[in-house]
């Protein structure tokens, strides 16, 4: 019988149980499976018993999230076990005994090895897959993704067929930009934008997609959970890694890492350093209708941002026993982001108008400086699964923003004739503090039912204190603008409390469960004259059914409620002027978005070729949108407003093909329909646009120390509440050598190869058509050098850590 190959398979809470009392002349099999890299539980590996006269399969397993399998009802013959998962080497058991006073056939823990393990005394036969599909989440190999080598987070997520970039790096997950990122399943002080723009690809593990996760885990980000494992040592001793990166026009970084490890304890280091130049055209052309006149307007701008930080990261594994385990974090660091622009205006009036014209200079300095600390520990209370764990974490930072522009009228040439140039300066200099708590309690209830339930706490606060000038000419200094200097506290609190029940019944495993949020919300001026106040409580119910079918075939059907909050930029009242042309403002009546989101999944393996798919609806309602309009200074005027609810129902894919030893092909794409409709200023509105998107990632194995990655991307325009933005697409390439047995790899790779990573934002209103063209930096050459100081690679477990959804 051809043998089969399992990379996913139905989500299983539960630990290891068998079904029933084996009758006299049969066996239980039972064993557990682990990465021998990661040292984590290797969940929906493919666990076959095969009559060694023919090597036929007699009966078969998948393993649990737990890593955990059982084959039930064997009875006494000739067999080998066969353990095989996409990415990783086949593990054999041969010989299988039976003994007629133990019914249980416990074969302990088994190691299983990446299929591109560089080890001196096994040959290099294939290319493992830089993405694997299970049942529950998505997983992206980063040591496999060759185009993101030097790069961020950001790069690394452009494999997933769940994720959208576009090319200021701002990620979308199945549309949406509202989701959770943690980071080794916990909490960051920074936003999902700064942890994925942040975090170096070079130090990640792997990266986990979970768009319905359990109630375990807090209800913001209504698309799901992006959590980002970061690499750690296996071996005993010392070990780490060294890396470098420069790219064309002033980028560099590197970073390194280092791990301690003994049999009770483990310690890692790590400092990552990134120097980054990033240079764009951004064009805005604008066209006003004013009934007897019509203003045709543009602002043309050459953008140079240069992103340095610096960051240092230290963790601690203490186990003092089988049942006690104390873990540490701390992240500390800085981030200055600077950026340069110089924009040039023109305003013509039709009919009969000579124009204006005006050239203008901003600086944009945004400096965080942040540090987190993260205290965990876990009591396993007995031998049957009961656990009692708690978790504190802190954060602090100090947010210093400045915005500084200088506005000269100049003639149609944009020669500067101007001698009292229009000056302002706006500074925002504010601090934060995130303090959370989480207690949480498993206790099995029968051999195929464990119950969790769980208390959290979770304070926020944000001093914003705003200073906006301008330079008076009459005085020959600067002056503080009363209406828009302000000093403004955001204080949230939220209080949770979940159950979750998971168990197994007709062959189809069960998670149920429910979580609520109380969130008490104050936004006041400092001197006491504005409060505004809110309160909501909220239940977040959720489930997953899923079932094997056969060995290589499962299905899951999933459901969860989640939600947005606004943050403080978007709710702070106070006006600011960006230039000329836009004013933006905040909506302190803004209330939080509530997210429904269906998911209905299939996977189906074979031994070269495995097809995932997901059937998905998404429903958010008292959306939170930017509107845009002209007031009467005829300046464009944004605010935010939850005047509006939208629908998603899309089909996602993703087949994985290794036709050949050489040669791995992963397709991926995503089909949905969008739907948004509410009102703007009253008026009723309805948009609907059939978006999708494809991707192509060929990797390629050329002898035994080459590998080539080539990446086709493909994105098709979507909706918004008041336009489109247009389509994207690109292709990027990457090379990599590896040296002294794989402890050294040389990295080349090329970023949009054909310069065609460019679009527009269309935005239109009743007497209002704004077009924003954006043309970012390309294409990009990227060198990376990679050093292991010692391999990430163990056969014998000694510290288990793992995020387990």
């Amino acid at each position: 019988m051809k043998k089969i190959k399992l990379m996913f398979a139905a989500l299983i809470l539960i630990t290891n149980i068998s079904h029933a009392i084996p009758v006299e002349t049969k066996w239980n099999i039972i064993g557990k499976v682990i990465d021998s890299q990661t040292e984590e539980n290797l969940p929906y590996v493919t666990v076959t018993l095969n009559l060694t006269s023919d090597s036929s399969m007699v009966k078969g397993s998948i393993s649990d999230d737990d890593g955990n399998f059982e084959i039930e009802k064997v009875t006494k013959g000739d067999y080998y076990l066969k353990f095989s998962f996409i990415g990783f080497d086949d593990y054999y058991i041969k010989d299988m005994k039976f003994d007629k006073k133990n019914r249980i056939v416990d074969i302990g823990s088994i190691s299983m090895s990446h299929s591109l393990a560089l080890l001196s005394e096994v040959e290099i036969s294939g290319e493992a897959s830089s993405i694997s599909n299970s049942i529950d989440k998505q997983v992206l190999n980063i040591d496999k993704n060759l185009t993101a080598q030097g790069g961020t987070a950001v790069d690394a997520l452009k494999m997933s067929p769940s994720i959208q970039v576009d090319p200021e790096g701002k990620v979308k997950l199945r549309g949406s930009t509202k989701f959770t990122v943690l980071i080794n399943g916990k909490p960051t002080t920074m936003s999902a934008d700064e942890v994925l723009r942040q975090t170096p690809a070079n130090n990640i593990s792997d990266i986990e997609i979970i768009t319905n996760p359990s109630v375990k885990y807090s209800a913001e980000g209504g698309a799901g959970i992006i959590n980002i494992n970061l690499k750690r040592g296996v071996n005993s001793g010392l070990n780490g890694m060294l890396n470098a990166t420069i790219g064309t026009k002033d980028k560099y970084s590197g970073d390194f890492n280092l791990n301690l490890n003994r049999e009770k304890i483990s310690l890692s280091l790590g400092i990552d350093w990134r120097d980054w130049n990033t240079t764009a055209k951004h064009n805005y052309f604008e066209t006003l209708d004013k009934g007897d006149t019509i203003l045709n307007a543009s602002m043309l701008q050459d953008r140079l941002f240069n992103e340095n930080n610096l960051a240092v990261r230290f963790g601690m594994d203490y186990n003092p026993n089988k049942k006690n385990n104390i873990s540490y974090s701390f992240h500390s660091g800085y981030t200055s982001v600077e950026g340069d622009i110089k924009a040039k205006t023109s305003g013509i009036t039709i009919p009969a108008d000579e124009g204006n014209y005006k050239f203008n200079t901003y600086y944009f300095l945004q400096k965080p400086t942040f540090y987190t600390n993260n205290l965990a520990y876990t009591r396993q209370l007995n031998d049957k699964g009961s656990s009692l764990s708690f978790n504190a974490y802190y954060s602090y930072i100090d947010y210093y923003l400045n915005t500084f522009q200088v506005q000269s009228v100049a003639d149609k040439d944009f020669i500067i004739n101007d001698l009292h140039p229009y000056k302002q300066d706006i500074v925002n200099d504010n601090y934060s503090n995130d303090f959370r708590i989480d207690a949480d309690y498993t206790i099995p209830l029968s051999e195929k039912t464990k119950f969790e339930t769980g208390l959290s706490m979770h304070t926020y606060n944000r001093f914003l204190d705003v200073t906006y000038a301008q330079f008076n000419y009459d005085v020959n200094n600067w002056v503080n603008h009363p209406d828009y200097t302000n000093k403004y506290d955001f204080d949230e609190k939220i209080y949770a409390g979940y159950a979750n029940v998971n168990t197994s019944f007709w062959g189809i495993n069960a998670s149920i469960g429910i979580r609520t949020e109380f969130m008490d919300r104050l936004l006041k001026r400092a001197d006491e004259s504005s409060r505004y106040e809110y309160e909501k409580w909220d239940f977040f119910p959720a489930f997953s059914l899923s079932k094997t079918l056969a060995v290589n075939q499962s299905i899951k059907l999933a459901m969860s409620n989640r939600t947005n909050r606004p943050d403080e930029y978007m709710m702070n009242p106070f006006p600011e002027f960006e230039d000329d042309y836009f004013y933006g403002e905040g909506n302190p009546y803004l209330i939080p978005e509530i997210v429904r989101n269906v998911e209905l999944g299939h996977q189906i393996a074979f031994d070269k070729f495995s097809l995932s798919s997901s059937l998905f609806y998404r429903q958010t309602t008292d959306k939170i949108e930017q509107r845009l309009w002209i007031a009467e200074d005829e300046k464009i005027h944004t605010s935010f407003h939850n005047d509006c609810n939208d629908r998603t129902l899309g089909l996602e894919f993703m087949a994985n093909l290794n036709a050949i030893s050489w040669w791995n092909l992963v397709a991926s794409g995503s089909l949905y329909h969008y739907t948004i409709e509410g009102k703007v200023f009253e008026d009723p509105f309805k948009h609907q646009r059939v978006s999708y998107n494809m991707q192509l990632v060929n990797s390629f194995k050329i002898g035994k120390t080459t590998s080539l990655q080539l990446i086709g991307y493909y994105s098709s325009p979507t909706a918004r509440s008041q336009g489109e933005l247009t389509e994207i697409y690109f292709m990027d390439a990457a090379v990599q050598q590896q040296f002294m047995d794989g402890k050294l790899s040389l990295n080349l790779q090329l970023k949009d190869v054909f310069q065609s990573m460019n679009y527009q934002l269309i935005t239109n209103s009743e007497n209002l058509n704004l077009v924003g063209d954006f043309n970012n930096e390309s294409p990009v050459l990227i060198l990376s050098l990679s050093y292991q100081i010692s391999k990430y690679k163990k056969k014998t477990r000694d510290v288990e850590t793992e995020f387990d959804m």
